[in-house]
Protein backbone atom coordinates (compact mmCIF):
# COMPACT_ATOMS: atom_id res chain seq x y z
CA UNK A 1 0.00 0.00 0.00
CA UNK A 2 1.17 3.41 -0.86
CA UNK A 3 0.36 7.01 0.04
CA UNK A 4 -1.02 7.29 -3.51
CA UNK A 5 -3.52 4.31 -2.95
CA UNK A 6 -5.16 5.72 -0.05
CA UNK A 7 -5.12 9.55 -2.42
CA UNK A 8 -6.67 7.56 -5.30
CA UNK A 9 -9.53 5.90 -2.74
CA UNK A 10 -10.13 9.28 -1.03
CA UNK A 11 -10.92 11.07 -4.34
CA UNK A 12 -12.97 8.31 -5.79
CA UNK A 13 -15.11 8.84 -2.19
CA UNK A 14 -15.08 12.10 -2.78
CA UNK A 15 -16.37 12.04 -6.27
CA UNK A 16 -19.00 8.74 -5.39
CA UNK A 17 -20.33 10.47 -2.17
CA UNK A 18 -20.81 13.55 -4.00
CA UNK A 19 -22.96 12.11 -6.77
CA UNK A 20 -24.98 10.39 -3.84
CA UNK A 21 -25.16 13.24 -1.69
CA UNK A 22 -23.60 11.43 1.13
CA UNK A 23 -21.97 13.85 3.80
CA UNK A 24 -18.83 13.22 4.86
CA UNK A 25 -15.76 14.35 6.41
CA UNK A 26 -12.39 13.06 6.96
CA UNK A 27 -10.41 12.58 10.51
CA UNK A 28 -7.33 10.76 11.36
CA UNK A 29 -3.94 10.76 10.16
CA UNK A 30 -5.30 12.57 6.85
CA UNK A 31 -6.57 15.21 8.62
CA UNK A 32 -3.54 15.71 10.67
CA UNK A 33 -1.81 16.58 7.15
CA UNK A 34 -3.90 19.41 6.85
CA UNK A 35 -2.25 20.98 9.78
CA UNK A 36 1.12 20.54 9.60
CA UNK A 37 2.01 16.99 10.37
CA UNK A 38 2.24 13.80 8.06
CA UNK A 39 1.67 10.48 9.71
CA UNK A 40 1.84 7.21 7.61
CA UNK A 41 -1.54 5.97 7.32
CA UNK A 42 -3.46 2.99 5.47
CA UNK A 43 -6.63 4.21 6.20
CA UNK A 44 -9.11 6.86 5.64
CA UNK A 45 -11.35 7.67 9.07
CA UNK A 46 -14.62 9.37 7.99
CA UNK A 47 -17.65 10.73 9.57
CA UNK A 48 -20.45 10.51 7.88
CA UNK A 49 -24.47 10.92 9.07
CA UNK A 50 -26.56 7.37 10.21
CA UNK A 51 -28.31 8.31 7.10
CA UNK A 52 -25.44 8.54 4.75
CA UNK A 53 -23.97 4.78 6.25
CA UNK A 54 -27.23 3.71 5.26
CA UNK A 55 -26.64 5.10 1.57
CA UNK A 56 -22.95 3.86 1.61
CA UNK A 57 -24.64 0.20 2.37
CA UNK A 58 -27.30 0.59 -0.14
CA UNK A 59 -25.72 2.04 -2.90
CA UNK A 60 -21.61 1.64 -3.06
CA UNK A 61 -21.74 -2.05 -0.49
CA UNK A 62 -20.88 -4.33 -3.40
CA UNK A 63 -20.10 -1.49 -6.05
CA UNK A 64 -16.68 -0.90 -5.25
CA UNK A 65 -16.65 -0.93 -1.92
CA UNK A 66 -16.89 -3.76 0.83
CA UNK A 67 -17.51 -5.19 4.35
CA UNK A 68 -14.40 -6.59 5.50
CA UNK A 69 -15.73 -8.85 7.49
CA UNK A 70 -19.41 -10.38 7.60
CA UNK A 71 -21.60 -8.01 9.34
CA UNK A 72 -19.35 -4.96 9.58
CA UNK A 73 -21.48 -2.00 8.79
CA UNK A 74 -18.48 0.15 9.81
CA UNK A 75 -15.51 -0.98 8.75
CA UNK A 76 -15.04 -1.16 5.43
CA UNK A 77 -12.64 -1.65 2.13
CA UNK A 78 -12.37 0.12 -1.02
CA UNK A 79 -11.64 -3.05 -3.30
CA UNK A 80 -9.65 -1.19 -6.31
CA UNK A 81 -7.27 0.49 -4.29
CA UNK A 82 -7.38 -1.97 -1.27
CA UNK A 83 -7.84 1.04 1.29
CA UNK A 84 -9.70 0.18 4.20
CA UNK A 85 -12.16 2.91 5.51
CA UNK A 86 -13.40 3.36 9.39
CA UNK A 87 -16.73 5.07 9.45
CA UNK A 88 -17.64 7.15 11.95
CA UNK A 89 -21.52 8.14 12.65
CA UNK A 90 -22.30 11.67 13.57
CA UNK A 91 -23.31 11.83 17.20
CA UNK A 92 -21.03 8.71 18.33
CA UNK A 93 -18.95 9.50 21.26
CA UNK A 94 -14.78 9.88 20.28
CA UNK A 95 -13.10 7.27 22.88
CA UNK A 96 -16.33 5.38 24.59
CA UNK A 97 -19.60 6.48 25.41
CA UNK A 98 -18.41 7.73 28.33
CA UNK A 99 -16.54 10.51 26.62
CA UNK A 100 -17.73 14.03 26.70
CA UNK A 101 -16.81 14.27 23.30
CA UNK A 102 -19.34 13.64 20.45
CA UNK A 103 -18.80 13.60 16.39
CA UNK A 104 -20.31 16.54 14.99
CA UNK A 105 -22.33 16.16 11.50
CA UNK A 106 -19.86 16.47 8.72
CA UNK A 107 -21.52 19.78 7.41
CA UNK A 108 -20.78 22.09 11.13
CA UNK A 109 -18.30 23.97 11.57
CA UNK A 110 -15.82 21.46 12.88
CA UNK A 111 -15.49 20.51 9.58
CA UNK A 112 -13.84 22.66 6.75
CA UNK A 113 -13.43 22.10 2.79
CA UNK A 114 -10.03 21.99 1.50
CA UNK A 115 -8.36 22.40 -2.02
CA UNK A 116 -8.88 19.00 -2.91
CA UNK A 117 -12.58 19.38 -1.98
CA UNK A 118 -12.80 17.33 1.21
CA UNK A 119 -14.04 18.71 4.09
CA UNK A 120 -11.37 17.60 7.15
CA UNK A 121 -11.45 18.19 10.64
CA UNK A 122 -10.31 21.58 11.88
CA UNK A 123 -7.43 21.55 14.30
CA UNK A 124 -9.42 22.31 17.44
CA UNK A 125 -11.94 19.83 16.79
CA UNK A 126 -8.92 16.98 15.42
CA UNK A 127 -7.57 18.28 18.94
CA UNK A 128 -10.67 17.20 20.81
CA UNK A 129 -11.02 13.97 19.10
CA UNK A 130 -8.12 12.73 19.27
CA UNK A 131 -7.59 13.35 23.04
CA UNK A 132 -10.83 12.00 24.00
CA UNK A 133 -10.13 9.01 21.91
CA UNK A 134 -6.72 8.57 23.50
CA UNK A 135 -8.24 8.85 27.46
CA UNK A 136 -11.61 7.06 26.67
CA UNK A 137 -10.92 4.88 24.30
CA UNK A 138 -7.55 4.26 25.78
CA UNK A 139 -5.36 4.55 22.16
CA UNK A 140 -2.07 6.37 23.14
CA UNK A 141 -1.16 6.86 19.62
CA UNK A 142 -4.03 9.00 19.81
CA UNK A 143 -2.24 11.18 22.71
CA UNK A 144 1.07 10.79 20.67
CA UNK A 145 -0.57 12.53 17.58
CA UNK A 146 -1.51 15.36 19.63
CA UNK A 147 1.95 15.63 20.88
CA UNK A 148 2.78 16.16 17.73
CA UNK A 149 0.07 18.48 16.39
CA UNK A 150 0.65 20.70 19.44
CA UNK A 151 4.60 20.51 18.07
CA UNK A 152 3.82 21.31 14.31
CA UNK A 153 1.60 24.13 15.15
CA UNK A 154 3.70 25.64 17.52
CA UNK A 155 0.58 25.61 19.96
CA UNK A 156 1.03 26.72 23.96
CA UNK A 157 -1.08 25.86 27.40
CA UNK A 158 -3.01 28.89 26.11
CA UNK A 159 -4.59 27.25 23.81
CA UNK A 160 -6.18 24.51 25.48
CA UNK A 161 -8.97 27.51 25.66
CA UNK A 162 -9.76 25.99 22.63
CA UNK A 163 -11.08 22.75 23.96
CA UNK A 164 -13.90 21.65 26.38
CA UNK A 165 -12.84 22.04 30.16
CA UNK A 166 -12.90 18.26 30.69
CA UNK A 167 -9.76 17.93 27.79
CA UNK A 168 -7.99 21.31 28.81
CA UNK A 169 -5.59 19.46 31.89
CA UNK A 170 -4.60 16.41 29.48
CA UNK A 171 -3.79 18.88 26.43
CA UNK A 172 -1.72 21.16 28.85
CA UNK A 173 0.13 17.96 30.17
CA UNK A 174 0.85 16.86 26.69
CA UNK A 175 1.88 20.78 25.31
CA UNK A 176 4.48 20.57 28.28
CA UNK A 177 5.84 17.30 27.90
CA UNK A 178 6.11 18.26 23.75
CA UNK A 179 8.43 21.32 25.36
CA UNK A 180 10.18 18.46 27.74
CA UNK A 181 10.67 16.43 24.83
CA UNK A 182 14.41 15.88 23.53
CA UNK A 183 15.68 15.52 20.15
CA UNK A 184 18.14 12.22 20.22
CA UNK A 185 21.51 11.91 18.20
Amino acid sequence: MHAEDVARALEDIRKRFGELGIPFAVVGALAMRQHGYVRFTEDIDIVTTPAGLETIHAELVGRGIVPRASGLRKKLRHTAHNVNIDVIQSGEHAGDASSPVVYPDPSALDFAAASDGVRYATLPALIRFKIASGVWGKRPRDLADVQELVKANSLDESWSQCLPAELRPRFEEIVRAAAEEKDIE
